[in-house]
C-alpha cells in the first residue's frame, strides 16, 4: 500500500522525496482519513504541476455552463450573440470573461518566467 501511495505523487517529487516519505508511511498507520490526505496532496502536486491546464479546462467547463444556461433562459441559440438587452450582456460576459482573465494568467506566469530567467544575453 505504500508503494501505490509514493506513486501517486508527481515522478520530480518522487525522485526527491519518495524514499524518505515511503519511510515515513510505513511508520504511520494507514487510517482512512491519512489515505484520504495522501492521496489529496498528491492530486494537489499533480494540479500545481499542470496549473495553465487545470486553468484552461476550468474556463472551458465555466464558458460552457453558462452557454447553456443562456440557451435554456432563451437569452440566445447560439455561443456569442449581440448584448442588446442587460441580461444578454451579462450571459455574454459570463460566457466569455474567463478567458480573458485565463490570457492574464498566463501573460504573468510568463513574465514571472522572464524575471526569473534574468536579463536577455
Amino acid at each position: 500500500m505504500t508503494g501505490l501511495l509514493v506513486a501517486l505523487f508527481p515522478r520530480k517529487w518522487r525522485a526527491s522525496f519518495g524514499e524518505e516519505f515511503a519511510a515515513l508511511l510505513e511508520e504511520t498507520r494507514l487510517t482512512p482519513a491519512v489515505i484520504i490526505d495522501v492521496v489529496a496532496q498528491a492530486g494537489l502536486l499533480h494540479v500545481r504541476a499542470h496549473r495553465g491546464l487545470v486553468l484552461g479546462l476550468a474556463a472551458l467547463g465555466w464558458s460552457a455552463c453558462c452557454e447553456v444556461v443562456s440557451v435554456r433562459a432563451g437569452l440566445t441559440a447560439n455561443i456569442l450573440w449581440a448584448p442588446s438587452t442587460p441580461a444578454r450582456a451579462i450571459a455574454l460576459a459570463a460566457t466569455t470573461g474567463a478567458w480573458p482573465l485565463l490570457a492574464a494568467a498566463a501573460a504573468q506566469r510568463r513574465r514571472r518566467a522572464a524575471d526569473q530567467a534574468g536579463p536577455a544575453r
